[in-house]
């Protein structure tokens, strides 16, 4: 559907996970790993696949609302196609790829991409700010350990959403723009961007995608948690959900493709050095959180891919191309 690009880019993903996965199996030994996967309790996976799935639920109403205070309408099952699709991009550096949502709604719409984009950045803002909550809340408990993590990426979100919102530097940066011939062509579209921001990441919305996030996430943490509980670990809640929360927000602020290596590297070492948990365990709960959060969405994303085609049909490959070419910039 979207060209040989995205097939290339998952790949490389896949392939860079497979390495991480491989290192980790040398690091935990690989009997040891077999023996802990060997004992987890499959009966909990309903309910895990559930908690997650609702956890999505809930980020899809958070992109209604944006889409609301933006003045799109898109027919709810084409969103929810739409939504579902974007989450194939969840193996993108800080999932900036989900910008791919926009080309969709453009398709339908006719909304310029710079008009909507703004929204897939509130909602990482928001990921972002839901997801501190949750750790503050665990380093109030445990303290200390990935508490600078937390710090980082509360100073970044705070910079880049006073960047967004200002006009001042917005046209600073479409005047450095218009002087790259590579990337000139997105300083027209740089003001509507800018103007979206404004309103996303004002202080109601952001308090709204900020409790909508927070709750969410709550869901996810709490799949998480049952994970750990299935590889058989008895570790507080609040352990793991800390322990999940900093390895993800460094996965972010690294920028690795899904933050591969640096999540996993996070929560082998959050449950080796916090919750004293022996390395194969803790390697096994590793592969199991991750294939239930990020290689689960990239599954479903794909799924809903197929369904988008099959709703509103084939996207130009010149747009695609285009849109793809800002989000490998970081835009």
């Amino acid at each position: 559907m979207l060209g040989g690009r995205f097939f290339r880019n998952f790949l490389i993903a896949l392939a860079l996970g497979v390495a991480v996965y491989l290192v980790l199996v040398v690091v935990a030994g690989f009997d040891n790993l077999r023996l802990a996967l060997s004992d987890f309790d499959y009966a909990l996976l309903p309910l895990i696949i559930g908690l997650v799935l609702l956890s999505y639920a809930g980020r899809f109403t958070r992109w209604l609302y944006y889409l609301r205070v933006l003045k799109v309408r898109v027919p709810l099952a084409t969103n929810a196609a739409i939504f579902t699709a974007g989450l194939s991009m969840a193996i993108s550096p800080g999932k900036l790829g989900e910008v791919l949502k926009s080309v969709f709604i453009k398709q339908v719409t006719g909304a310029p991409i710079a008009r909507t984009a703004p929204a897939v950045v509130a909602e990482r803002a928001t990921d972002g700010t839901g997801m501190v909550i949750w750790g503050v809340i665990g380093a109030l408990v445990f303290g200390g350990f990935g508490l600078g993590i937390l710090v980082l990426f509360v100073i970044a979100t705070v910079v880049a959403i006073a960047v967004l919102r200002s006009k001042r530097l917005s046209l600073l940066a479409e005047r450095v723009l218009v002087k790259l011939p590579v990337v000139k062509r997105l300083a027209p579209h740089l003001s509507e961007f800018q103007s979206s921001s404004n309103v996303l990441l004002g202080t109601r919305p952001l308090f709204v995608g900020t409790v909508i996030s927070f709750l969410s996430w709550g869901l996810e943490c709490t799949a998480v948690y049952l994970c750990s509980v299935g590889i058989g670990l008895d570790r507080p809640f609040l352990m793991v959900v800390f322990i999940f929360a900093v390895s993800s927000l460094a996965g972010a602020l690294f920028f690795t493709p899904g933050g591969l290596g640096v999540a996993e590297a996070g929560l082998t070492g959050g449950f080796v050095s916090l919750a004293e948990v022996a390395r194969g365990p803790a390697v096994a709960l590793t592969f199991v959180v991750r294939l239930a959060t990020l290689w689960f969405a990239a599954g479903i994303g794909i799924v809903g891919l197929v369904i988008v085609r099959y709703i509103i049909g084939e996207v130009g490959e010149e747009t695609v191309r285009e849109t793809q070419d800002g989000t490998d910039r970081g835009l």
